[in-house]
């Protein structure tokens, strides 16, 4: 398959991953409670983390692979399945000591013994992925993504009807990856043998060690936020702040994600002649900015709406959440795209010295604002990502010629129009209309065509051009 054709599958299986989920949650969301979120929240969070040292990080290695590609296919399947059969009994056996430890609730444990089963079905589906992106068959991995996307919310929906509460999330979860180890074992021509070549796999758990330490690192910064929610406050808190938090995060996903391997394969032509990568950075920066922060202020200024209409009244306070998260996400993706910057200069180690840097940070002001309420937390996450984009602005830097205080001039500027839009617009929608919907309807048009005409009256020959120029490059 060629790079432009995995590109496109690639690209599909994003969007239609990330136009599914949204309709699903949403759903289920107005069928089951903040605590239904949050038991099920502290269960992934340790499964997810136990993923860490089943996988070992042989995928990547397998991926990475030139020679003996069947030795280390067999050699990474044996190690997986042997890990994952050790965690998962492992987690069953502590899953009491764990859901009273961390999460003092007992609904977890149960919960935790059942999802151990994802972490068999993951370790026998795990190299028939790795083998499929390394041959690059995107096309096949789009079904099956399109498929274990699918297949959970049309399992999870009509029990949540029935009153299934938290296991109505559970039971379509391992549906899903029921449903994923079949389709890969299909579609995927490998099949263990048994074998096992030890030189091999020595060198791929050389490997691996490096790309478990990354994943660990990764999983603190993905989940440790609502660890310490749900450690300190409990599943409804943590319901709240999960569900909050990845509703806000969707529009950006939808928005940015699927741009974020173009942008690499655009930035990498570039990263011999750094006066150049720096003014692509520059115009990719002010694009990122001048699309997120509105988008974020717009979801913050009717966030209060989008609680009551889309989760209802069980789910008080979803709205301070989804609107504070927004805000942190719309300024997040402003250096959203730092680290295809840095393996575009074959330079990754620069992303994993800043996660870690910010990691302690982060770990820090949670520990100490969780014990100030819940509030106080969803605030501080805020604040903490717009110091993390001027460290990230910072190392960029050092290593490319870029202007930082025309970046940051922009972004500030971009800031306060936004949010003087936002405030006449919603200031004005509510004096002239009663009614949530007349106010959202009207709010939401004033502040498009206001974000619209001051785009084309400010930006069209600077970043409406560039977003433009961008486009065709794209199309090319």
């Amino acid at each position: 398959m060629s790079l432009t054709h995995a590109l496109k599958w690639s690209f599909l299986s994003e969007l239609a991953s990330k136009a599914i989920q949204p309709v699903v949650f949403i759903i289920l969301a107005r069928l089951l409670t903040p605590e239904d979120f949050g038991v099920m929240s502290a269960a992934l969070m340790v499964i997810g983390f136990s993923q860490i040292f089943w996988e070992a990080g042989m995928g990547k290695a397998l991926i990475q692979r030139q020679s003996d590609v069947d030795d280390a296919a067999n050699a990474a399947f044996w190690i997986n399945l042997g890990l994952g059969f050790f965690i998962a009994i492992l987690l069953f056996s502590i899953a009491d000591s764990v859901a009273y430890t961390f999460f003092h609730d007992g609904r977890v444990v149960a919960v935790l013994q059942i999802m151990t089963l994802q972490v068999f079905l993951g370790a026998l589906s795990s190299v028939h992925t790795a083998l499929l992106q390394k041959e690059m068959g995107f096309k096949k991995l789009f079904w099956v993504r399109f498929a274990t996307v699918s297949l959970p919310g049309l399992a999870s929906i009509p029990l949540a009807l029935n009153g299934m509460g938290y296991w109505a999330l559970v039971a379509g979860s391992i549906i899903g990856q029921v449903a994923q180890v079949i389709m890969l074992w299909r579609i995927s021509h490998w099949r263990p043998k048994w074998k096992f070549n030890r030189l091999v796999a020595k060198k791929m758990g050389r490997f691996g060690v490096w790309v478990g330490l990354s994943g660990l690192l990764a999983w603190f910064y993905i989940w440790a936020d609502s660890f310490i929610v749900g450690m300190y406050l409990g599943s409804h808190d943590l319901g709240l702040y999960r569900t909050g938090n990845q509703f806000a995060l969707m529009g950006f996903s939808l928005l940015f994600g699927p741009v974020l391997p173009v942008l690499y394969s655009y930035l990498s032509q570039m990263n011999q002649d750094k006066d150049r990568l720096g003014r692509a950075i520059e115009k990719i920066v002010k694009i990122l900015a001048f699309i997120a922060i509105p988008l974020a202020f717009f979801i913050y200024s009717v966030s209060d709406f989008i609680g009551i209409v889309f989760f209802g009244e069980q789910w008080e306070g979803i709205g301070f959440v989804i609107g504070v998260m927004a805000l942190m996400h719309g300024f997040s993706w402003i250096v959203g795209m730092n680290g295809e910057v840095y393996r575009a200069m074959g330079k990754p180690s620069y992303e994993t010295i800043v996660t870690a840097i910010t990691l302690l940070v982060y770990l820090v002001a949670y520990l100490y604002s969780v014990q100030r309420g819940f509030d106080v937390f969803v605030w501080v996450r805020f604040m903490l990502a717009l110091g993390a984009m001027f460290l990230h602005f910072f190392v960029l830097r050092k290593i490319v010629p870029i202007c930082l205080f025309s970046i940051v001039r922009y972004i500030v500027m971009v800031t306060i129009v936004s949010g003087l839009v936002v405030t006449v617009s919603h200031f004005v929608a509510s004096y002239y209309m009663d009614g949530s919907w007349p106010v959202f309807i009207m709010e939401g048009l004033l502040e498009l065509l206001a974000f619209c005409v001051i785009g084309f009256v400010v930006e069209r020959k600077g970043v409406v051009r560039d977003i433009l120029g961008l486009i065709k490059w794209r199309a090319a």
